[in-house]
């Protein structure tokens, strides 16, 4: 794509209307990214992610990819995983903007057991490539097989024998935005497979004020999903729902 193209892309995002803007969350994620991206051909203040269950920062990910649009973006990007690490590195191989926070976001310091699958499975492609994405400290229904793709699930046994248990680190959300000294926090992204409202119940909303918010909500429970919607508009957040996300303007 050439330079003069791209820009018009980023123009025609930006400028997306209303009406089109009403037909899904994600349309009104892009506009606002892709005004963050023109914002920063003129330099000032460098954008700023944070990104806590980033996977490799690639793969079913419509918002991290921006950091290679937005000129001298910066990101935090938590990754408890080591083969998701690896892939998130090569991706992302600037380590003074893009740093890698290799832990689990919980309530305590400490350590914490994470479901997971069998690296070389996933690498083999003995697993569907979705699973490189789905660790979790929860028992989600897809770690446990129950209505992972139906109530009787005849996929499970072959994928259970790939399943194992790693141990992470495991960090408070306060002390990473601490350690790397952040400020303020223009995308807040949260995918950790039913860890999500542990997450944001731990962001200080009126501190960090995120011009936009993501965080995936289909492993959560009925009621997390109400504490995630209630926290957000209760900080005065316009909430949309897209497919298994919730998406969120300041």
């Amino acid at each position: 794509m050439s330079i003069a193209s791209g820009l018009a892309r980023l123009v025609a995002a930006a400028a997306l209307p209303a009406s089109v803007l009403s037909r899904a969350p994600s349309l009104r994620g892009t506009r606002f990214l892709a005004a963050a991206a023109l914002r920063s051909l003129s330099g000032g203040k460098p954008f700023q992610m944070v990104n806590v269950g980033a996977c490799d920062g690639l793969l079913f990910d419509d918002v991290t990819p921006w950091l290679h649009r937005i000129r001298g973006s910066r990101a935090v990007l938590v990754e408890p995983i080591p083969y998701n690490q690896k892939r998130l590195r090569a991706n992302y191989p600037d380590t003074e903007r893009f740093v890698i926070e290799p832990v689990a976001v919980t309530g305590t310091r400490g350590t914490i057991t994470v479901h997971t699958f069998d690296a070389a499975a996933l690498e083999a492609g003995t697993l569907p490539i979705e699973f490189i994405g789905c660790s979790s400290v929860t028992d989600t229904n897809l770690m446990s097989g129950k209505n992972a793709w139906g109530e009787a699930d005849a996929n499970f046994a072959r994928f259970a024998p790939h399943l194992k248990d790693i141990e992470v680190p495991s960090e408070r959300l306060q002390t990473l935005l601490d350690r790397n000294g952040i400020d303020d926090i223009d995308a807040f992204l949260v995918d950790c497979e039913g860890a999500d409202w542990i997450v944001l119940d731990q962001l200080d909303l009126a501190r960090y004020r995120p011009g936009m918010i993501k965080i995936e909500v289909g492993a959560l429970p009925a009621a997390e999903i109400g504490q995630v919607v209630v926290k957000l508009k209760t900080a005065g957040y316009q909430v949309g729902f897209q497919a298994e996300d919730v998406w969120a303007f300041a």
